[in-house]
């Protein structure tokens, strides 16, 4: 027995929920007798019941359950709280009681029931009660009944409802079950007794015998008095007066009888619409003469105006249409404004009506518009007038610019301002253009009343682009139309405008047009999105499977499917093109299997610019069709979408094409599911600004649910309604009441309760909506059924409605009762605890929410705990405050006055607790200021300005005060007068505490127009500031005095005990001891960490080597993992760092990280040789606090990091690689941070670290950062990079200046306004400091990277930036320099030198002067130097005209060398003159190298030069031979004039471009196309090659040309010389010459390091190509070429970039390769490259590796080396054999620079003597040299013999003189020549000719044994005399 008595010792509700129901039993029938005694009706004590009384009426024990009830009665009868139980508790009696087996549980129910209807809860028990009807247990629906007759007999029909159970009756008499039908009955029986015969009418319904049997009980019941029995509450006055008068006398009765409640039977009836039109139109007849009156009274009209718009717009009777508009015409003249709120209603209808053909319908409706309008304004009613002007129907449109013009004569100026007219006339001109006559007519009338109310000046703004006869229509219906209003000033007429105000008035009209279709289709720039429609709503929508595609992967996919004109065509700027293409590109699909239709492919092909943007509304309408198509009957998903589904809600308010656009996004919500479709929608209408778009999506959404079925998430849609609700525009709010009405049919009455917080009005709106709706099923859903892949429904059946049978509408409903539960246990909770603990889980988060609960009680009741809580928790609430302040705060803003007193009492209790600094932290003030209403903002700045006054300075956090000052500044203007007020109030609160300069620094926020108020508020307050010094001294004078207490305020004890106290390190131990707090007290000493905060150690350098070897973790993450912070705290702890530092630094509390720093900060300046020696370890530790949420920590690090470089800058100290790595792409990403409290500090420290760090190094970083999707990222580091540009100049451009500005150029395209705004500023700086190579060096501006619109951009803003130029200064020497460039000075980049020969071989580049006389000047060192230039390449071989150049008198003048004619081509390779430099022509005096305006006769204006450059440039690419020979000829004429040249030098590279095109498409198409006739190609041919020629003769417009520019030009030129077709005809070798002559001005004249790399990147792909070819031979010898001239042009030379080519070369073709291949000559010419750079440039070569990745281990370094240290022989210099041409050649151009002696030295005339021996000698002379010539001779002409043969060249005709340059005439060959050649060489050099007479001899015995024929000699020669083996011999530098 002691087990079952048990629970008599556990509580009172702990028994009432007991698993023993003998427990249960207990504790009921204690609660029966302990609720009585419970005095206060509101004690706590109830409110631990209240959850628990369902549970009572449904215990499973009968005999329980029995108690339960009396326990249940007694708590209705006696508790205040049990009105919120009412519909749990009386749902429980309807399942578990009435129905009940024992009597007594029955009448115990019944009487629970009667009590709820007596506590005023009679409502929701007559709704439950008919919940019941629907029970399938027949026993619960009689109960039911029952219960209902006994309430409405004892509380009479004003309590119990009589209307709502007249529906149910015929239910309940035609039941199956006998007891309910019995019931039913008297409950009719019941209503008769109270209604009598207004319940007649009712029964219309029932069945007669029915009938029958209730009359026969109603006359049963006779004249029975029926009195009420029971009373509510409320009525115990009346109960009291009743049995009062129980005895009175029959007086009294009859007062009682005329007391008791009259039914009108109106009240019972449903309303009924006649089905016959003749009784509808009896009715309106008989209304219409009520409506004639003149004045109507005011009443309620709206379900009279409801019927008469039905009537309008869908009656069929055209007579009742009628008559139903003159009775409309009738109640606006007679309401006159009050007619107003169905204004907008009516005239959408009426004008719809006018598509109606009868006269008599259209006159009615013309009637009842304009009685319409004369009750509201034009304003109100403009965007339905728009909408209908865009109507299908011509006769809706004249009818409306009818109706227009007539409303019109009523409008004043004032009516009709710039806005309204500017639309109206807007749409009135279109109506000018339509096709039918009489809406033209009516525009034309419509546009001369508004031309007669405004006037002239006005209108023609507007309407200045229309035509002369339309014009003369307008203005003559100006002159008839009669004004209805007096206008105070009337506007003259005037004569027509002259030319100048036509023009004004055009230009004025263009640009507000503009203005406003951008406005139209411009998203809003928001970040947060639209609201309600934000990614979770609806169902999951599972993730899509496909990949995402770019768009040249789409481009290669459509052209499989498509032919390439579609594609092309699709983004043809000729819309007429595009029409085409989108035609064909609809057909094709069409035509494709579902199958095999590349979907995402082709949407994104059909998106491409100008996509579903496209201004042309026919070629829009195609792309939407051909997209429907897609969506339809292709594998259409998500990613497809995705694309398209932002441009598609962008049109949706367009008038011709938004309804497409609609059923476009239908289809795609049938195959990609609307649960996502949908929200996407909303989202992207909230972000437009036009609300025509977000009303037409409102719209859409309504008929896409009824279309599919209520399948999206209701709670986001309610969100998405509420929004249109709030909206300014009325069409938006009629479109969310429309979307509230059509998710009602699914959700039922339950909805109304998510819009009780509307405004009246609304909610008015929305009843109405509701009751039109009431009884409306909803329809069954017609698409998203059924589609394989891509349902809505994907359910195992086909049953329509199982879509939405998984809403519970129930979950939606905010549970009140449950909420207040919960806080009622809460509160109890608290009140018996009296002193809580700190741990209180959630509980702080959750009252929060219920602050702002929508039920306002909930609300109070939340913050009346929260004080409660306040105080039991006492100090243990602080660590809640960031938590639950916000939502006090957000109280605070509440629009009910008690909601924000008891707010601001719960924060004031919680502050006494928690203190001001602990509550005002985290930014939690600013957030809510941020985003608060009015009343939040004036409250809070009062509460602030009382606390801050009495606060002491530093027990306030300043943090949080500078994040408030911005908004507090912002208020100074608030609308909202209490706002201002407090605003004012708390500046002179937040100057105490932040200082004037503190508060003065963020006025460089606040706009300009608003600086002037917030200046004079801060100069108010400034004079009543106190003063602080006081208590600045006393914590200097503490700081400097016990050492314990030093830098315990602040760093005010660093600063001060710093430089005077000896012990140094004690001083900073202090801080980090100090800040412990007590808690550190209680540790023992030795616990406590003593040692220095950071030591001074040489690990980092083993850090960064171990991070380079990879044996720990590179610091490299998106967020930071455990590994990477275990690493970290390991090596801090290796590294000797504080262990209570290291502590903090990794503590779970952001507090401990702000200690830390705090810590590190004072450590800083007397400790700097630490911070440096553990500077990586402390940035990658800030890294990882870069990615706290908490903003103050971050705003700590940064001003710690910027104190740190600017310290370790003053220290020169240099950042390493592995610092900078690890840190800087962290800091980037802070770029992007929302905050500009952070942005700030960031772009500070970038800048601080190019103090310590090559700002070359730094700029890939910001260009790393441009990748980032944050748009202010971006924007942030192409400042940075623009200001990297303006300080150090180009070479921050990394790793080129190309790469790096192409990057940048990319960036104008973007959408975001910074980001462009950015990129444009930072090329205006390259703009700065390179003039117009920008363009180049952004690459092919037309064709790349920019549209025309971006190109426009940067020229404009090139331009305006121009006129406000700043000086440019010398960029500052970067830090370090870690690479020597090569390179002259005249390149224009940093960190070059100009190349030294580092052997004494300078006679390359000797003056003249120092080249006469002595040694070093003599004839064998000219010919030895020559020996080391000579081209590998070429055969070997003696030039005699070198020699006899070498040997000329010193006086003898040099050869002048005319640049305009044409010379041979031999003398023009082989010679190379140098002329003195004359005096340029652009510097004489009087000349400036500005462009001076062009003369009279040029076509070309100095104003407009580019523009009209550019247009004839333009004309040289077209195929037209006339244009492009017109085109060069004016370009002629400009640079044949010297001042007008170089207006050029800007478009030299768009010029070579184009007329490299032309020369191609010469070449390849017109060459090649027997109907052209080939002079047309020859007069082509001859006028680009004398347009370039004449560019690269003039040096300053040569040097422009880029290097990809160039080697495009040499590639075509050389396929032409190469072209077999162009020998045949006559003119060709002309050509031919030309060309060749071209090409070597250009290898002289253009910009030599550009030259020299674009010829070895042709060979480059040359050989690829196979090698061995002509064209590669050609290439070769342009490189040879270029060798030649190389030791005079090095200081025009980038070294770096011709190593970088040179390597690529020999990585594509290692030496080890060349075996292979037939010709190693390529090889041969790049190692005489490699030779020559040696020879010139010497060891200093070795330091310009700069764009070699791992240059020490390449190829090209071994062979550098390898050179370098090779010694000089006598014979060569220390050069190959391979090499001695080249040698020979570069010496060749430096003796001709200098001055020969007459005579030789002793030395040089013995060693010619030798040279002339040897020729002479028999031997050599028949077997070495002389034979060799002359088979290499042979062998050329016979080369010549197969190229003649070759229809690649013409007999007799030099097919290119690059080819045959080196050959000589072997056809007149004459041995005496060559014999008078060398003894008049020798003769000059003072020899003897006896050698070579013996020479001579010899070979003309030769000849004579050969018969006089050469060639047989040579045919004779031994095979051992090859070619072959004499350049493997000679040419070798390996042997």
């Amino acid at each position: 027995m002691e087990e079952d008595t048990e629970y008599l010792k556990l509580p009172l509700e702990d028994r009432c929920v007991h698993k023993l129901w003998k427990a249960r039993l207990n504790g009921y029938e204690e609660c029966t007798k302990y609720f009585p005694k419970i005095t206060d009706e509101r004690s706590p004590e109830f409110n631990k019941f209240a959850p628990l009384m369902k549970k009572f009426v449904t215990d499973s024990n009968a005999v329980a359950q029995e108690k339960a009830l009396d326990a249940v009665l007694a708590f209705v009868e006696n508790a205040h709280v049990a009105s919120r139980t009412a519909g749990d508790c009386t749902s429980g009696v309807v399942q578990k009681c009435l129905a009940a087996p024992k009597r007594g549980t029955q009448e115990k129910a019944l009487e629970i029931i009667l009590m709820y209807c007596e506590i005023e809860k009679y409502e929701i028990v007559q709704e439950e009660l008919m919940k019941g009807f629907s029970q399938k247990n027949p026993k619960v629906v009689a109960g039911c009944v029952r219960a209902l007759t006994t309430a409405l007999r004892e509380f009479g029909p004003k309590v119990i409802s009589p209307k709502p159970l007249m529906k149910q009756v015929h239910t309940l008499l035609e039941d199956r079950d006998k007891n309910v039908r019995e019931e039913g009955k008297k409950l009719v029986i019941e209503m008769y007794r109270w209604i009598r015969q207004a319940l007649k009418p009712q029964m219309s319904s029932l069945k007669p015998v029915q009938v029958q049997e209730l009359e026969a009980e109603f006359e049963k019941l006779g004249g029975e008095k029926v009195v009420q029995t029971r009373f509510l509450r409320s009525q115990q006055e009346l109960k009291a007066k009743i049995e009062a008068q129980a005895d009175g006398d029959d007086d009294e009765d009859e007062e009682e009888e005329e007391e008791t409640p009259q039914i009108d039977p109106f009240d019972l009836m449903d309303p009924v619409e006649a089905k016959k039109w003749q009784e509808r139109k009896e009715a309106v007849e008989l209304l219409h003469p009520l409506t004639q009156n003149i004045k109507l009274e005011a009443g309620d009209y709206h379900d009279l105006m409801k019927v008469l718009k039905k009537m309008i717009a869908k009656d069929t009777n055209v007579m009742i249409v009628a008559q139903a508009g003159h009775c409309v015409a009738g109640l606006a003249r007679g309401l006159k404004k009050k007619f107003s709120p169905f204004a907008q209603l009516f005239t959408e209808t009426i004008l719809e009506k006018f598509k109606e053909k009868k006269v008599n319908v259209v006159s009615a409706m013309r009637e009842a518009i304009d009685a319409v309008y004369q009750t509201t304004t034009l304003e109100a009613i403009q965007e339905i007038v728009s909408t209908a002007l865009t109507n299908k129907n011509p006769q809706v449109k004249a009818e409306t610019t009818a109706f227009l013009a007539r409303s019109l004569c009523y409008c004043t100026p004032a009516i009709l301002n710039k806005k309204m007219l500017k639309v109206i006339t807007a749409d009135l001109l279109r109506g000018l253009n339509e096709s039918d006559p009489t809406v033209r007519d009516n525009s034309c009338e419509a546009l001369g009343v508004a031309l007669r109310v405004v006037g002239e000046k006005q209108m023609m703004v507007s309407i200045a682009d229309v035509d002369n006869l339309k014009m003369q229509k307008i203005r003559e219906a100006s002159e008839k139309a009669e004004i209805k209003v007096k206008i105070s000033a009337p506007k003259a007429k005037k004569a027509a405008p002259s030319k100048r105000e036509a023009h004004v008035a055009e230009a004025a009209a263009s640009g507000p047009r503009k203005v406003v279709r951008g406005g139209a289709t411009a998203g809003r720039g928001s970040k947060g999105g639209g609201g309600g429609g934000g990614g979770g709503r609806g169902p999951p929508v599972e993730e899509c499977k496909e990949a995402e595609i770019s768009i040249e992967e789409a481009l290669e996919k459509a052209t499989e499917v498509l032919p390439e004109d579609v594609v092309n065509g699709l983004t043809d700027s000729n819309w007429k093109a595009r029409l085409t293409a989108v035609e064909s590109f609809t057909e094709t699909v069409r035509m494709m299997d579902c199958s095999e239709i590349p979907t995402q492919a082709l949407v994104r092909v059909l998106a491409q610019k100008p996509g579903f943007k496209d201004n042309n509304f026919q070629v829009l309408k195609l792309r939407l069709e051909a997209l429907k198509h897609l969506a339809e009957n292709s594998d259409f998903t998500r990613r497809s979408g995705e694309v398209c589904i932002q441009d598609l809600v962008e049109k949706l308010g367009d008038p011709k094409n938004g309804p497409l656009c609609g059923e476009v996004l239908l289809a795609m919500a049938e195959a990609a599911k609307l649960q996502w479709v949908g929200p996407e929608v909303m989202t992207r209408a909230f972000e437009q600004k036009s609300p025509k778009v977000q009303e037409v999506a409102l719209k859409w959404l309504s008929d896409a649910i009824t279309e599919f079925g209520f399948v999206l998430q209701p709670k986001a849609l309610i969100s998405d309604i509420k929004k249109a609700l709030g909206h300014t525009n009325p069409g938006v709010r009629t479109a969310g009441v429309s979307l509230c009405g059509t998710i009602y049919l699914y959700m039922g009455a339950t909805l109304r309760v998510f819009f009780e917080d509307e405004k009246a009005a609304l909610l008015q709106q929305i009843d109405t909506e509701f009751e039109r709706l009431n009884g409306t099923s909803p329809p069954a859903a017609t698409r998203g059924i059924n589609r394989d892949g891509s349902t809505d429904n994907d359910g195992e059946d086909d049953d329509v409605d199982s879509g939405q049978a998984v809403i519970n509408v129930q979950d939606l409903v905010p549970r009140t009762n449950v909420r207040n539960e919960a806080l009622v246990k809460v509160s109890n909770i608290i009140s018996e605890a009296k002193f809580i603990k700190g741990d209180i889980s959630e509980l702080p988060t959750v009252l929060a929410a219920r602050m702002n609960d929508m039920n306002k009680n909930l609300a109070l009741e939340a913050l009346r705990i929260t004080a409660s809580l306040a105080v039991a928790l006492g100090p243990h609430c602080k660590p809640h405050t960031r938590n639950i302040v916000p939502g006090m705060l957000a109280a605070l803003g509440d629009s009910k006055q008690n909601i924000r007193q008891q707010a601001m009492s719960t924060l004031n209790s919680w502050v006494e607790q928690a203190g001001v600094k602990e509550t005002i932290d985290g930014e939690v003030f600013a957030d809510a200021l941020k985003s608060g209403s009015p009343f939040l903002k004036a409250e809070l700045f009062l509460w602030m300005a009382e606390k801050l006054k009495d606060a002491p300075t530093k027990g306030i956090n300043k943090e949080e005060l500078h994040a408030c000052t911005q908004y507090l500044f912002m208020a100074l203007e608030d609308r909202n007068a209490d706002v201002r007020k407090g605003a004012n109030e708390a500046v002179m609160p937040f100057m105490i505490h932040l200082g004037y300069e503190g508060m003065l620094k963020h006025t460089s926020r606040v706009k300009p127009s608003s600086k002037n108020t917030v200046m004079q508020a801060l100069e108010k307050a400034k004079p009543n500031l106190p003063a602080k010094p006081q208590p600045k001294q006393k914590v200097s004078t503490s700081g400097g005095g016990p050492p314990t207490r030093g830098g315990a305020q602040g760093g005010g004890g660093a600063c001060s005990g710093g430089k005077g106290t000896p012990t140094g390190k004690k001083t900073l131990r202090a801080p980090s001891a100090t800040r412990m707090g007590s808690a550190a007290g209680r540790k023992d000493s030795e616990d406590v960490d003593t040692s220095p905060l950071l030591q001074v150690n040489n690990l980092k350098q083993q850090r960064a080597s171990d991070e380079q070897r990879l044996r720990v973790l590179r610091w490299d993450f998106s967020t930071p993992r455990a590994e990477f912070i275990t690493q970290l705290k390991d090596q801090m702890t290796t590294a000797g760092m504080n262990r209570q530092l290291v502590s903090n630094m990794f503590h779970q509390d952001f507090k401990f990280h702000i200690k830390a720093i705090d810590a590190l900060n004072e450590d800083l300046t007397s400790n700097l040789p630490a911070c440096i020696a553990n500077l990586d370890l402390i940035l990658k530790w800030l890294t990882i606090r870069f990615f706290d949420t908490n903003p103050s920590v971050i705003i700590k690090a940064m001003d710690y990091l910027q104190q740190v470089f600017q310290l370790v800058s003053e220290d020169e100290y240099h950042l390493l690689d592995t610092e900078a790595n690890g840190f800087l792409p962290f800091l980037v990403t802070k770029f992007g941070d929302p905050k500009d409290s952070i942005r700030g500090p960031a772009r500070n420290i970038a800048k601080l670290i190019c103090n310590i760090y090559p700002a070359s190094k730094v700029s890939p970083y910001m260009l790393e950062g441009l990748k980032a999707k944050n748009a202010r990222q971006r924007a942030e580091c192409l400042e940075a990079i623009g200001n990297l540009i303006e300080v150090y100049g180009m070479p921050v451009c990394q790793p080129s200046p190309g790469v790096a500005l192409k990057e940048i150029a990319k960036q104008i395209a973007d959408r975001d306004n910074s980001v462009r705004n950015a990129a444009l500023n930072g090329l205006v700086q390259v703009y700065f400091r390179e003039g117009e190579k920008v363009f180049k060096l952004v690459g092919n501006v037309r064709f790349t990277y920019f549209m025309n619109k971006d190109m426009s951009l940067l020229e404009e803003r090139i331009k305006r930036a121009a006129k406000n130029r700043p000086v440019i200064k010398k960029p500052p020497v970067e830090p370090e320099v870690p690479t020597v460039r090569g390179g002259g000075a005249a390149s224009g980049r940093l960190n070059r030198v100009i190349p030294t020969p580092a052997q004494p071989a300078p006679a390359i580049v000797r003056d003249r002067e120092s080249s006469a006389g002595g040694d070093q000047s003599s004839l064998i060192k000219r010919l030895r130097n020559q020996h080391q230039s000579t081209n590998p390449a070429t055969p070997f071989k003696i030039d005699y005209g070198l020699i006899e150049k070498l040997l000329e008198n010193d006086n003898t003048d040099r050869p002048q060398y005319n640049i305009e004619e044409i010379p041979d081509m031999a003398s023009i390779l082989n010679y190379k003159p140098v002329c003195p430099t004359p005096a340029s022509k652009l510097t004489r005096p009087g000349f400036s190298s500005v462009p001076r305006p062009l003369s009279s006769a040029s076509p070309i204006e100095s104003e407009g030069a580019a523009h009209a450059i550019n247009m004839v440039i333009s004309q040289v690419g077209t195929p037209d031979a006339n244009t492009v020979i017109t085109a060069l000829s004016q370009l002629d004429e400009v640079l044949q004039s010297e001042e007008r040249c170089y207006e050029l030098a800007p478009h030299i590279d768009q010029l070579l471009i184009v007329a490299t095109l032309q020369y191609r498409l010469v070449l390849n198409t017109k060459m090649a196309n027997p109907n052209v006739n080939k002079e047309e190609c020859i007069k082509i041919y001859r006028s680009l090659t004398n347009c370039l020629m004449m560019i690269f003769n003039n040096k300053q417009l040569g040097t422009k040309a880029t290097r990809d520019v160039l080697r495009d030009v040499v590639h075509v030129l050389i396929h032409i010389l190469l072209d077999p077709r162009l020998t045949q005809l006559e003119d060709g070798p002309q050509i031919i010459r030309a060309i060749n002559v071209l090409v070597v001005r250009i290898v002289e004249k253009a910009q030599f390091t550009h030259v020299f790399s674009a010829l070895l990147k042709l060979l480059h792909e040359s050989v690829s190509s196979g090698g061995g070819c002509k064209f590669t031979e050609l290439v070769m010898k342009c490189n040879w070429k270029v060798i030649r001239i190389l030791p005079s042009r090095t200081n025009d030379l980038d070294l770096d970039q011709i190593l970088f080519d040179v390597h690529n070369f020999l990585v594509a073709y290692p030496v080890n390769t060349w075996s292979e291949r037939p010709s190693d000559t390529p090889l041969r010419t790049i190692k005489t490259v490699i030779h020559t750079l040696c020879k010139v440039y010497g060891t200093t070569i070795l330091s310009h590796f700069s764009k070699i990745d791992n240059a020490h281990g390449s190829e090209l370094h071994k062979y550098l080396t390898k050179a370098l240290k090779k010694p000089k022989t006598e014979d060569d210099g220390g050069i190959g054999d391979s090499n001695r041409l080249a040698a020979a050649q570069v010496s060749n151009d430096s003796a001709e620079s200098g001055k020969s002696p007459k005579r030789l030295s002793k030395t040089a005339h013995n060693t010619l003597s030798e040279i002339f021996r040897k020729i002479g000698s028999k031997e050599n002379t028949k077997e070495n040299y002389i034979e060799r010539g002359l088979k290499r001779v042979e062998m050329e002409r016979q080369a010549e013999v197969k190229m003649t043969s070759n229809p690649a060249s013409e007999s007799g005709s030099n097919s290119g003189p690059l080819a045959s340059i080196q050959v000589p005439d072997t056809t007149n060959f004459n041995m005496n020549d060559l014999v008078d050649q060398f003894k008049s060489i020798a003769a000059r050099a003072g020899f003897d000719n006896t050698y070579i007479d013996t020479a001579v001899k010899d070979i003309c015995s030769t000849e004579k044994e050969a018969k006089g024929d050469i060639s047989e000699y040579i045919k004779g020669l031994p095979s051992e005399y090859n070619v072959e083996q004499t350049m493997d011999r000679y040419g070798s530098h390996d042997q």
